[in-house]
């Protein structure tokens, strides 16, 4: 005759206590395994530094702080980084506001639906390179390039995300609101956007990404400020040092931001939906 083990709250507590303890021992070693990979990124750094080209090609890590600290220290990095993050804030808002209606139409009409799917196939398979120098054609060096170019090419992925959010959304749920007498905003607000908001905001963050490394590389070619211009001027004076470090402090107010917008906003959607 089998015997089934009693649950009492003392073992239900031990149990607890365990996963906790198996949770904080998993934390610590993500954090010591990412500790780990800079540190040998670093040191595969410094081997090309000093093996593989000279110091002018490839400046080591250290030579490459100093210019950073440097260029925040006493260089108008406010200006130029402002200008940056402006830019692509200003790009990506009018991507995610146009995104939001052709998603709308992608999710529930068919014609629209291969029309623009054929234009983010084309969008998307055209090399960044080209729109930035078209840009600089039909804009010239300007702030309203940029914006534009990076608006068009954050566009696709949001939009995409959207139509999967909308096409997702349970059925039955919408004929529910429909039977309730909910109207069509009602049921725009209270059931189609909070059931798609994790594939918006998977869309939104890769979207973002995206941007930033457009807007960056459009600087390059059409613009009279930013961080791409500064690593443009950095280039034509065969200064390597300056165009890693405006490089490496683009990325890390990219990571700051990415960190302390879209990851809080992704906690908080799971906390709702968990």
């Amino acid at each position: 005759m089998l015997t089934v083990p009693s649950v009492t709250p003392d073992a239900i507590s031990e149990l607890s206590a365990r996963e906790m303890r198996r949770a904080v021992v998993r934390r610590w070693l993500f954090r010591f395994s990412v500790l780990i990979g800079w540190t040998a990124f670093i040191g595969v750094w410094y081997l090309f530094s000093r093996l593989v080209f000279n110091p002018q090609q490839l400046p080591e890590p250290h030579v490459v702080a100093t210019e950073s600290w440097t260029i925040i220290t006493e260089q108008d990095v406010r200006t130029h980084m402002q200008a940056s993050l402006l830019r692509v804030l200003a790009g990506f808002l009018l991507a995610a506001v146009v995104s939001c209606g052709l998603g709308w139409l992608i999710a529930y009409n068919a014609w629209w639906r291969t029309l623009l799917r054929t234009i983010v196939q084309f969008t998307v398979s055209t090399p960044i390179v080209a729109l930035a120098i078209l840009t600089l054609v039909v804009f010239g060096v300007s702030s309203l390039g940029p914006i534009i170019t990076t608006a068009v090419v954050a566009t696709p992925y949001i939009m995409m995300n959207v139509a999967q959010g909308l096409t997702g959304v349970d059925r039955r749920l919408i004929v529910m609101s429909e039977s309730f007498g909910r109207t069509r905003s009602q049921i725009i607000t209270g059931v189609l956007l909070p059931s798609s908001l994790i594939s918006v905001l998977a869309g939104a963050r890769l979207a973002f990404a995206v941007a930033w490394r457009m807007e960056l590389l459009t600087e390059i070619f059409a613009a009279s400020e930013g961080v791409g211009f500064q690593i443009r001027r950095s280039f034509e004076s065969y200064d390597v040092r300056g165009m890693i470090a405006w490089t490496v402090l683009y990325i890390v107010v990219m990571l700051i931001f990415e960190n302390l917008v879209f990851r809080q906003i992704e906690r908080r959607l799971q906390g709702r939906t968990a």
